[in-house]
């Protein structure tokens, strides 16, 4: 997926510019369609999404956090500008993957124009076996985020959405400080051996979570980064980018059982993956309070996502469940519609590909009808 740096003539905008008004009318209109369609009052009609594809997550953007909020601002307001069932939903005190890393003593490294990476500081399972909970206030990303959110909150006002840093599941956290292939082995095949350092972890989670939450407050966007948000959801989500090499075994034993205790503590999960999680759907579903899932269907073009999910699969998987399946496709895979949309099936539709307003506009109506052809044929 090409994500761009925006071509705008002088700055980027400034909380003192924005138009907080005119974004916030547009966002309380589209969140009603929303929320109404999560109820059920609108079964035959599919959400379409459509976002400016700027890059937030590059280096020059994740290590200013003046640069990051300019171009999460504009986002905002060119997204309530483009044709789309939603908004960008909030701003996001996004400060790279390993937060939860560098809690137990990961450093942050920067390479160029990329987010920042952290490395495994521990080489075999049996250093992690007596782990203990970190303090988080010793953690440099840690506290960048508690700032980035309480500077956003005095800079505009307090009148914007907020989201939750982006979480990196237990399991995924655990394989970023244990040398990865190591903590796989272990965690599929000896699961009690990582057990505590994945509870300990997860701990941190749910630690770290409630404080973020407490300093946001009123105007938290949940579930959050990733997801398809809305005034009157609860739950938080989680990236959990491993579980596709897991198998189903596997997965119900290394990851289940700690993203199933955020789930309880918070009232819901939702949860992301890259890549092709199809197999795991049975095993996913287990989840408690389990309400939004995001990955990408891209089977024609892979611009979304090289290694996507099959569209027929994902359908058939999360049909008759109340779970929202929030799937990116890019703009020239209007086709694969007629293989994932069911009228039992919570389908959302992200498109990808779009890069202007005027082809916005076009493009969400040539979904629109589509998707309105497709429930015509299976009434």
């Amino acid at each position: 997926m090409r994500l761009i740096k925006p071509n705008v003539e002088g700055d980027l905008p400034v909380p003192k510019t924005f138009h907080y008004a005119k974004y916030l009318s547009v966002k309380e209109k589209r969140d009603r369609f929303i929320s109404e369609w999560s109820r059920g009052h609108r079964s035959k009609d599919t959400p379409v999404l459509i976002f400016p594809p700027y890059d937030l997550w590059s280096f020059s953007t994740c290590s200013n956090r003046e640069d990051f909020l300019g171009l999460n601002l504009l986002l905002m307001a060119e997204s309530a500008e483009w044709s789309s069932d939603t908004v960008f939903p909030h701003l996001e005190p996004w400060y790279g993957v390993g937060i939860y890393a560098s809690a137990f003593g990961c450093k942050y490294y920067w390479d160029g124009d990329n987010a920042p990476q952290v490395h495994p500081i521990y080489r075999r399972a049996e250093e992690v076996a007596d782990v203990k909970k970190p303090d988080i206030f010793a953690s440099i990303p840690m506290k960048e985020v508690l700032e980035r959110i309480r500077w956003y909150k005095r800079i505009t006002g307090n009148q914007l959405p907020i989201c939750l840093t982006d979480t990196q599941s237990p399991n995924d956290t655990a394989s970023l400080i244990l040398e990865t292939n190591e903590f796989l082995l272990a965690s599929s095949y000896d699961h009690r051996s990582v057990e505590h350092f994945i509870n300990t972890i997860t701990d941190v989670i749910i630690e770290f979570t409630e404080i973020q939450m407490e300093m946001i407050g009123d105007n938290i966007s949940l579930p959050g980064h990733n997801m398809l948000c809305c005034p009157d959801w609860s739950g938080i989500s989680v990236c959990d980018d491993n579980i596709i090499m897991y198998s189903p075994d596997a997965y119900q034993v290394a990851s289940l059982p700690y993203n199933s205790r955020i789930a309880e503590h918070f009232g819901g999960i939702a949860i992301h993956s890259c890549g092709n999680f199809a197999h795991n759907i049975e095993a996913l579903l287990k989840t408690p309070y389990l309400c939004q899932v995001e990955g990408a269907v891209d089977v024609i073009s892979h611009e979304c996502d090289p290694n996507p999910n099959d569209p027929e699969s994902v359908r058939d998987g999360y049909r008759h469940h109340d779970v929202i399946v929030n799937m990116r496709l890019h703009k020239s895979e209007i086709e694969l519609l007629n293989h994932l949309l069911a009228p039992d099936l919570k389908c959302v539709v992200n498109v990808k590909g779009v890069e202007t307003r005027e082809e916005s506009e076009e493009v969400y109506q040539q979904f629109k009808e589509r998707i309105a052809t497709i429930t015509s044929r299976q009434d």
